[in-house]
This record gives C-alpha cells, structure tokens and sequence, in this order.
C-alpha cells in the first residue's frame, strides 16, 4: 500500500478503493485473464504509451489529465478511467486504429468480470 500512496501523492490523485482494492490484489497474482497485460504497478508510462498508440494511430487525442491509464496489452490496446472523485468510475477501452474509445462499464464491474476471463 505504501507505494500505491507514494503513486497518489506524485500524481496529486485519489484512486478509487475499488482500484486500491485491485492493486493491492495484483502484487500477490495477476489474474489469469490479464496475463500478457501490462498493469500500472509494473508499468508506469501506460498513459505514455497511450499517447504514443494514439499518435501512430492519427487519432485525436481525447485522454486529459485526469484519465488514468490502468492497464494496456500488447501495446495495440488500453484501458482507462478518470479520476475525479468518483468512487465507481466509467473504464473505458481504446483499441488500434479505432480512434476513439469505448465506453465499457463501471470500474466495480469491470474488475470483477474482465480479469476472470
């Protein structure tokens, strides 16, 4: 937990206890279902990385501030979500050459059903 505040404190954010929650659980075990994925603990550009997808993409860039990169596989797809104070927050999903993302579900949902598959 001591990084995920340091995490907070340099990034001037607040996670959601939801996202605590699923950080705290991945430092033990990656879920199945993500194996191959890059999570935030271990990669901290994902957002750079985004960015990066974005611009070979030609899309425009739609990510502001307070949209955290959480996770992104293989570099061709990322997911994210704002930080705004919001307690269940809405995950959206960018894949290669879509050019603007999707909404999926909230952030509760999401962790519970997607990592499992």
């Amino acid at each position: 937990m001591e990084n995920l505040n340091k995490i907070e404190q340099e990034l001037n954010l607040n996670f959601p206890s939801i996202y605590k929650k699923f950080y705290l659980e991945c430092q033990k075990s990656v879920p199945k279902g993500i194996v191959g994925t890059d999570l935030f603990h271990n990669k901290s550009e994902l957002k750079e990385w985004a960015l990066e997808l974005l611009e070979e993409d030609n899309a425009e860039n739609f990510l502001t501030d307070n949209d955290f990169v959480f996770m992104m596989h293989q570099g061709y797809m990322f997911w994210y979500f704002k930080i705004d104070g919001n307690e269940n927050p809405s995950v959206y999903f960018y894949r290669e050459m879509s050019l603007k993302p999707d909404k999926l579900t909230d952030l509760k949902t999401f962790l519970l059903e997607y990592p499992k598959n």
